[in-house]
């Protein structure tokens, strides 16, 4: 049994002058000049560079827009149009500025171009028939510092209005925007947790199933044994809630420095990464950050400073003592401490594949497959960050199971099905959850007699049949027209997802602006792609991921 002692004359003896004598980081707000800021309101962070996102480290700042879209976003200095990006997803309608001194700004979620811009992507849209456009002007494009580059928005994958704003150098790497000292309150310090700890086996192999969680101020037993040790840590700026990360972690052990990190410049490259950076089940569970003080082997971030070459090792009866300091980017510090009391070892067998039907050994630099009745899994080299049982088993009900769960992976491993009856085509492969909800779809492919699919998140699946269509109506009434003269449309999949929408008038294709938010597509008057005044016939198509098809055809009496 665990055990916790509070002894406070211990930690009074325990903050020795290498804690207090410590250097203190170089705060990384304003060490470079020359940017205004993009924006003529008050700034206000919602998320900031280097906060964990989804499977990716943040490489921006994002700016508040006071829940409104249309503030005028500004250059923040000289500079040329050196890509226009349009997607349904993603940064949306994004800008991008090259600078003189070889750095570029990105300026993404906007509603709207400039003037020239806009004319040359409305016309660059029709040329190719696509509202998704990645391109650079062929005729140059310039702006001063302080010249409106575009309104604000919520486009692409943007969770509410907001300016999304990238510095990246000259290989397109992302930097830190904070460098260039916009004008942002900051008076408090990151929030340190609880420490994390992971322990090992004799084959370097976690047992996540056995973390401890550790409070500062007090001394915690926990078995004797290898362990890895990460600690939830995040920041909070001064004008809103927003949960911030943070910008360095620096660990000492027993007085000596054990490992550092600085999140000041990442790679797209290896930015996925983070997976191997954060604590994964808790971060995939419940999106708490959690950041380990070492890098795991597959893992290719740049952000370490210095790392330790062996893992901690806690003896029987032996006490450890730990310092977590933890900065942000304006210079503000939180330092914890914790204790850990080496107690008797326990056997350290996983129990992530007792239950399954087949399982391997699987480490980085090999592939791995596993096969059991007609489901085939392949991860190949580098799939995973560590040392791994990979597992597989599968189920009467033809649904199957592939582990560890609770493991991140750099790459995607590969399913190959077979013995399937009935109906193969349109398949998509279903992730559940232990409660049986479904939580994401792959689609597959069909090889013959062989069903495949990819997927980077291992859990439970099973295959199902999409044979609905896309729900395709006008928006508000029976007829799409609406009183500015647009034409709206409703449009949705409940599996595979919408693909694929286009529209014509008196078959010409016209621009449909897609906003899988929304659930809308519209034709917007303005374009002049239609005769005003005179009945013409529109035809909408609508296409999910397997290519099932919804159409929409009718008479509108189109307007000025």
């Amino acid at each position: 049994m665990t055990h916790i002692f509070y002894l406070f004359s211990f930690f009074t003896a325990f903050l020795s002058p290498f804690y207090l004598s410590a250097q203190t980081p170089t705060p990384l707000y304003a060490s470079q000049s020359g940017f205004i800021a993009p924006l003529d309101i008050p700034l206000v962070l919602s998320g900031n560079f280097g906060e964990f996102r989804g499977d990716h480290f943040h490489t921006g700042l994002d700016f508040k827009t006071q829940g409104k879209e249309g503030f005028p976003v500004l250059a923040v200095a000289d500079g040329v149009v050196s890509r226009v990006k349009v997607k349904p997803w993603g940064y949306g309608h994004a800008l991008y500025l090259k600078h003189s001194d070889g750095t570029t700004t990105v300026y993404a979620h906007l509603s709207s171009y400039a003037l020239p811009i806009s004319e040359w992507l409305l016309e660059r849209q029709y040329s190719k028939r696509s509202f998704s456009i990645d391109s650079r002007p062929a005729t140059e494009i310039s702006f001063s510092a302080g010249d409106t580059i575009g309104w604000s928005g919520n486009s692409g994958s943007s969770g509410g209005p907001h300016l999304h704003f990238e510095v990246r150098d000259e290989n397109e790497k992302p930097i830190n925007p904070l460098q260039w000292g916009f004008n942002i309150a900051d008076s408090q310090s990151p929030k340190v947790g609880s420490l994390r700890v992971i322990p090992l086996d004799a084959q370097g192999l976690e047992n996540r199933s056995r973390t401890l969680e550790v409070k500062s101020g007090g001394v915690f037993e926990i078995p004797s044994g290898h362990v890895r040790l990460a600690v939830e840590a995040n920041d909070q700026l001064d004008a809103a809630s927003n949960v911030c990360g943070v910008y360095s972690i620096e660990v000492f052990v027993d007085g000596d420095l054990y490992s550092s990190l600085f999140i000041d410049t990442l790679d797209f490259s290896t930015n996925k990464d983070m997976n191997a950076h954060s604590y994964y089940p808790e971060w995939k569970s419940s999106r708490t950050q959690i950041h380990r003080f070492t890098p795991l082997p597959g893992n290719r971030l740049p952000i370490y400073d210095f790392t330790p070459v062996v893992n901690l090792e806690v003896t029987e009866d032996s006490t450890m003592n730990i310092s977590v300091r933890c900065s942000d980017a304006h210079g503000n510090i939180t330092t914890k401490l914790y204790t850990l009391l080496g107690g008797s070892s326990l056997e350290q067998a996983l129990e992530s594949s007792q239950s399954a039907s087949v399982f391997c050994p699987a480490m980085p630099s090999t592939e791995a497959t596993l096969e059991d009745g007609g489901v085939k899994v392949v991860w190949p080299k580098r799939s995973f960050y560590n040392r791994e049982i990979a597992s597989l088993q599968v189920f009467s009900n033809g649904e199957f199971f592939i582990g560890p769960e609770d493991a991140a992976l750099a790459k995607s491993f590969r399913v190959h099905l077979n013995d399937l009856e009935g109906d193969l085509s349109k398949l998509v492969a279903v992730r559940l959850s232990e409660k049986g909800i479904r939580m994401g779809v792959e689609v597959c492919e069909l090889e013959g007699d062989l069903v495949t699919f990819s997927s980077r998140i291992m859990g439970r699946y099973k295959l199902v049949r999409d044979t609905i269509a896309p729900r395709l109506l006008p928006k508000f009434s029976a007829t799409p027209l609406v009183s500015n003269g647009n034409l709206v449309f409703h449009l949705e999949d409940d599996l595979s997802g919408v693909s694929k929408v286009e529209g014509f008038i008196d078959k010409e294709w016209v621009l449909l602006r897609w906003n899988p938010k929304k659930k809308t597509a519209v034709y917007s008057a303005s374009d002049l792609h239609h005769v005003p005044g005179v009945k013409s016939q529109i035809t909408v198509r609508v296409e999910d991921a397997v290519g099932n098809e919804s159409f929409w055809i009718g008479s509108v009496e189109m307007g000025k």
